[in-house]
């Protein structure tokens, strides 16, 4: 088991001070991916249109997923 950490930024950085303990490199992948879920669901595009999940193991990345939303002109 290795010890993860899940830093979120939208232009400010929320650091994961204590992590979490997870399997491997694949079971992190799928809780970053239950976060960005998560978080989705409350994106505002006037607020925090983009926004980004670093997932970090022994303090070096190892994935990142960015996300941004952009209202289309009709």
């Amino acid at each position: 088991m290795a010890r993860y950490h899940f830093e979120l930024a939208d232009g400010s950085r929320f650091l994961d001070p204590e992590g979490e303990e997870l399997a491997d490199d694949h079971a992190a992948w799928i809780e970053a991916l239950r976060t960005v879920r998560d978080v989705e669901s409350t994106l505002d595009l006037e607020t925090s249109p983009r926004w980004s999940i670093e997932v970090r193991r022994d303090g070096r990345p190892i994935f990142r997923i960015d996300v941004s939303a952009q209202k289309c002109q009709t």
